[in-house]
Order: structure tokens, then sequence, then C-alpha cells
């Protein structure tokens, strides 16, 4: 007899076990023990569409959205001054993805960032930008671009009449600004 030989029959049985040992399905649990151990996302979505995380997610108005308004009283070069600040109102809505989050005529404030009435030789100049909105009824912090304007070449005007070089913005001018950082909304 060969002592280091088997049959090789042997192998294939083995083989054929441990193939059918792979191909074996696990048991399945009873169903209370399913429930027991399910996960939260283990359930199928709700028909509703609403997520179970919707309350933490949160909405905000992105970075570079333009933010068009209309003054509500005049500024000018010559009698503003830099850390004044100025009334006016959302002039077209903010709109994000099809949701309105801020509405046509929202109150906003904005604020002078520098201001120099014309001289001798030189013209009149104002910078502003955005500080505050007024949403859902509180009011938020905003950063926005700033817009400079600056007043055209020197003009002789008769005595008492206003520089024609002074930058002025009168009542209802429309200004468009853009956030520089996104404006988070609560819901």
């Amino acid at each position: 007899m060969q002592r280091g030989r088997r049959p090789w029959w042997v192998f294939l049985g083995l083989a054929l076990m441990l193939c059918a040992a792979c191909a074996r399905q696990p048991e399945s649990r009873s169903s209370n023990a399913n429930a027991q151990n399910a996960l939260p996302f283990d359930t199928t979505s709700r028909s509703d569409g609403i997520s179970p995380t919707q309350a933490f997610a949160s909405i905000s108005i992105p970075a570079g959205t333009a933010i068009a308004i209309r003054l509500q009283s005049s500024l000018s070069s010559a009698e503003s001054h830099s850390a004044d600040q100025f009334e006016a109102v959302l002039d077209d809505p903010i709109v994000v993805q099809g949701k309105t989050l801020a509405p046509t005529g929202a109150a906003i404030t904005g604020t002078v960032l520098e201001a120099r009435s014309c001289g001798p030789r030189e013209p009149g100049y104002l910078r502003v930008t955005l500080s505050s909105l007024v949403l859902n009824g509180k009011t938020v912090e905003v950063h926005t671009s700033s817009l400079f304007a600056k007043g055209g070449a020197r003009k002789l005007v008769r005595s008492g009449a206003r520089p024609a070089n002074d930058v002025q913005f009168s009542t209802g001018r429309r200004l468009t600004f853009r956030l520089i950082q996104p404006l988070p909304i609560q819901g």
C-alpha cells in the first residue's frame, strides 16, 4: 500500500462540502429581533420626502449672492461721514433653491465706510456697504462688498449751489451689493 497517496474522491468530497458551506444563507432573524437591532438608516424613506435630519440642516444664502436695495434717504459725499448709517429696503427678493429667504421690502441698514467732500482740486467720494438685514422679524448681520463712487471732474458752479463733483445718491436709488460671507438663516 502506498502511504502518502489518498484517493481523489476524498479531495473531491472535501471540496464539495466546502462549496456547500460557503453558499449557505444565514438564518433570518425573527421580525422582533430585527426591530430591536434596526439602525435609523435601515428603514425606507418616507413618501413625503422629509429627512429625519432636516431640522439640523442649515439653510444659508451663499457668498456671492447679489443684494439689490433701494435707498430710503439720500446720501452724499458732502454730508456723510464715516460710520454714518443709512436705511434701505430689499428691491428684489433673495431666492435660494426656489425658496424665498428674504422678501422684497425687507428692511436693510447700511454703513458709510468713507466719505469725503470735494476739495478745490479733488472730487468727493463715498464708499458704503450693507451691515444688517431684517429676516423673519430678527435683525441679522450681513457682510457685503462695498460700493465706491467718486465725483466727476471739477466744474465751476455759482455760489450757494452744491459742487457738481460731489457724489449724490438720491432717495429711491437702486444699488447692488454682493455677500462676501454666507448668511445662515434660522428656519
